[in-house]
C-alpha cells in the first residue's frame, strides 16, 4: 500500500533496508561534495582577491597609490574598514588621510604594534579588547606600517582568512618598500646628475 510500512514479505523488508541504505550514503555523498564545492568556491575567490590585489600593487609608483589600493581590496575582500598607519622620519605613524567612512583609531596601539612588530587588537593575545585589529606591515628590511582593521561585529576569524589578511599585509609591505627604493633610487639619480652638472 502506499504511503504505509506494511510488509508482507521478507523480501519487501530487505529491500526496504537496501534502499534505505543506498539513500542514506547518496545523500551524505552529496552533502560532502556540495561542501567541497563551496570550500573550493571560497578558495578561488581568495585566490583571485589576492591576484587582484598583487597585480594592481605592482603597478603603483607612488605611496598614495599603495595606500588606496591596499585599503579598497582589503576592505572589499573581506567586508571591513580599513587605515593603513605609516612612520615619518623619526619612526611614529601617522595614519593615511582621514575620511567619514574610515574607522577611528588608536594611534598609541598602532606604535606599540609597529614598535613590537606583533599584531595588536581584538582576536589577538595583546591588547584584546581594542576594537580594532592591528597588523605590522612586515617588509624583508624592516616594518613599514600598520594595517588596522574594523570589522562591522566580533571577528570570528577561521584560520584561512586570518593567514589571508596576514598575507594581504605582507603584499603591502612589500609593496610599499618597493615605492621606497623607487624612491631612493630616483634622488639619488638626482643628486648625481647634479654633481655631475657641478663639475
Amino acid at each position: 500500500p502506499r504511503f504505509a510500512f506494511a510488509f508482507d514479505t521478507l523480501q519487501s523488508i530487505l529491500t526496504f533496508v537496501v534502499m534505505l541504505i543506498v539513500g542514506l550514503t547518496v545523500g551524505q555523498l552529496t552533502a560532502r561534495f556540495r561542501h567541497q564545492a563551496q570550500v573550493a568556491h571560497a578558495r578561488e575567490e581568495r585566490a583571485r582577491n589576492l591576484y587582484e590585489m598583487a597585480r594592481q600593487l605592482s603597478g603603483a609608483l607612488v605611496t598614495e597609490q599603495v595606500i588606496e589600493i591596499s585599503e579598497r581590496c582589503v576592505e572589499s575582500s573581506f567586508g571591513v574598514k580599513t587605515r593603513l598607519l605609516l612612520p615619518d622620519d623619526h619612526d611614529r605613524l601617522q595614519p593615511s588621510a582621514a575620511r567619514p567612512d574610515k574607522p577611528q583609531i588608536d594611534l598609541a596601539i598602532g606604535q606599540w604594534c609597529f614598535d613590537h612588530n606583533d599584531p595588536a587588537g581584538v582576536g589577538t593575545d595583546s591588547l584584546p579588547d581594542a576594537p580594532l585589529l592591528y597588523l605590522p606591515l612586515k617588509a624583508p628590511l624592516r616594518t613599514r606600517g600598520v594595517l588596522a582593521v574594523a570589522f562591522e561585529q566580533r571577528p570570528l576569524l577561521i584560520p584561512e582568512q586570518r593567514r589571508l589578511l596576514d598575507t594581504f599585509a605582507v603584499l603591502i609591505a612589500i609593496a610599499l618598500e618597493r615605492v621606497h627604493f623607487a624612491a631612493v633610487a630616483r634622488d639619488t639619480q638626482v643628486k648625481m646628475e647634479a654633481e655631475r652638472e657641478r663639475s
